[in-house]
């Protein structure tokens, strides 16, 4: 990988084209954001897409998906994002969402991007969405209004809390009421003693037990070590 700061790009010609990174949680336009996709490819062909038809039709908000074909939890939750989304589609036009793929080849970018009723991000030419959002894990769904705002940082998590109703919110440029401490819900971690998965409300985590997690009504029950509550993550109400 090969970077350049503004002031070598100034005093430094370079043989390749380059791509300006934008700055992460700064507030840009739908067109700066899209600046470094070339278009988007048709879901089940090689059909490219104009990037502004994500601008056109009263669109209010863009759900940018990050995901991967080898990726188990996103192969599991594709499918419930695809429901829900298919739903709100016959109510409103609003809200779109585009696949931005960590897939390492081809052939696994173009049989899972067949499986999404939403286009794709050509593969490898996602890398500065990838940084603006600061995406370390997967499956990710942030989600932007029209104008650059965020509205969640947590959208598969908002999904599956809410449905619809979180995409029907999107779809006016809204954001969603943050969850309470008993709603919370949390992904990436399930309840080692009643297996509650995804684990929802107040999380436990044993200081001695290696990745053991323990829900509330579990911990009341008692356990041999001791525990600490882990906080509720902060959500995007900053932005």
């Amino acid at each position: 990988q090969f970077n350049l700061c503004e002031i070598c790009l100034l005093n430094n010609k370079h043989e390749h084209p380059l791509i300006e990174y934008l700055i992460p949680k700064k507030q840009y336009s739908l067109e700066e954001l899209f600046k470094s996709v070339p278009h988007l490819l048709n879901s089940n062909n090689e059909e490219k897409i104009e990037i502004k038809t994500m601008r056109k039709d009263g669109i209010k908000s863009i759900g940018f998906y990050f995901s991967a074909h080898w990726c188990s939890p996103c192969r599991a939750f594709t499918p419930k994002l695809a429901e829900v989304y298919k739903e709100a589609q016959s109510s409103s036009q609003s809200f779109r969402i585009v696949f931005v793929s960590w897939d390492r080849d081809e052939e696994s970018f173009n049989e899972y991007r067949s499986e999404m009723p939403w286009p794709a991000v050509p593969l490898k030419a996602g890398t500065a969405l990838e940084a603006y959002f600061q995406c370390v894990a997967i499956p990710s769904l942030f989600v932007i209004s029209s104008d650059g705002k965020v509205l969640s940082r947590r959208g598969n998590d908002d999904v599956l809390r809410k449905g619809v109703e979180a995409m029907k919110s999107w779809a006016q440029g809204k954001k969603l009421v943050p969850p309470s401490t008993d709603e919370f819900l949390w992904s990436d971690a399930s309840c080692n003693s009643c297996n509650m998965d995804p684990l929802i409300g107040q999380r436990y985590r044993c200081l001695t037990c290696d990745y053991y997690d323990l829900c509330l009504a579990c911990k009341n029950k008692g356990h041999e070590h001791p525990l600490e509550l882990v906080p509720q993550p902060v959500d995007d109400q900053e932005d």
